[in-house]
């Protein structure tokens, strides 16, 4: 499911930066895009994504197939072996679910070539919360709550996905694409629409918070976690989005790159 959704968003972005450059008498969008902004985001977003592809090629958990409940903090300890099937089949149907519904309502209220140049930038959110996710899942390389249990198929406690709990990826994209979808309907002027898909994108974004714990994909903190990042890409991408932001080298060597815009 991760890997399926990194990649149709991936092709979905790159797809769609050149969208809005004329509009004669078209509204215009909620969002400013541009060839030097989105461009670098979405490279450097694919790039770290990618490592999904090289997956299979990572190590298990280093104390599994059981590992030792004494090593969980005192917060997550009562959901260490925690599997079920069931639970994992709500969280996917609950992510796809917000991943659905949020961008229909902002096509809904936007139905028009801006309302794509919109859906554009909630799809670049959520690309950029997967492009934190997925190094940090490797660098910290935490056991999955079902590893410390022995509820759950020995491939599922073996498998080098059941090392990278933290964190929730699930969460932190649909906590994103609700944020950025919801601030798109505030600045077209659709306050009703807009407190309308904030709280189904809430709703979701809790039950898949619940259910991934449920399943025993997560741990309550990989949750929080990812809410927090998913909170912080929702305000940041609007918010670069609402600035002309120009990247440009700098003119003396070794300097880097600079970024210049009007607050």
């Amino acid at each position: 499911m991760k890997r399926l959704l990194a990649t149709l968003i991936a092709a979905f972005s790159l797809c769609g930066v050149g969208v809005g450059s004329a509009w004669a008498d078209e509204p215009r969008p909620a969002y400013r895009v541009s060839f030097e902004l989105d461009a670098p985001l979405l490279l450097i977003a694919g790039g770290l994504t990618s490592a999904y592809f090289i997956l299979g090629e990572g190590a298990p958990p280093a104390c599994a197939p059981l590992c030792d409940r004494a090593n969980v903090n005192a917060f997550d300890r009562p959901f260490a072996g925690v599997h079920s099937e069931r639970w994992g089949t709500v969280a996917e149907l609950a992510t796809a679910s917000v991943l659905i519904l949020v961008p229909a309502g902002l096509m809904a209220g936007e139905p028009s070539r801006a309302g794509l140049v919109d859906l554009l930038v909630v799809g670049e959110a959520a690309f950029l919360t997967l492009a934190i996710q997925v190094p940090v899942s490797y660098a910290v390389g935490r056991p999955r709550p079902r590893v410390y249990g022995d509820e759950a198929p020995l491939s599922e406690r073996t498998d080098p996905n059941a090392a990278r709990s933290f964190f929730s990826g699930h969460a932190g994209n649909c906590l994103a694409t609700t944020i950025v979808a919801t601030t798109a309907l505030h600045r077209i002027g659709r306050p009703r629409l807009a407190w309308a898909v904030l709280a189904v994108g809430l709703a979701g974004s809790a039950l898949v918070g619940v259910s991934r714990v449920a399943a025993g994909g997560h741990f309550p903190s990989d949750v929080f976690v990812g809410y927090a990042v998913g909170a912080g890409v929702g305000i940041a991408v609007p918010a670069l989005h609402g600035l002309s932001v120009r990247a440009s080298p700098l003119a003396f060597p070794g300097a880097g790159l600079s970024l210049s815009g009007r607050f």
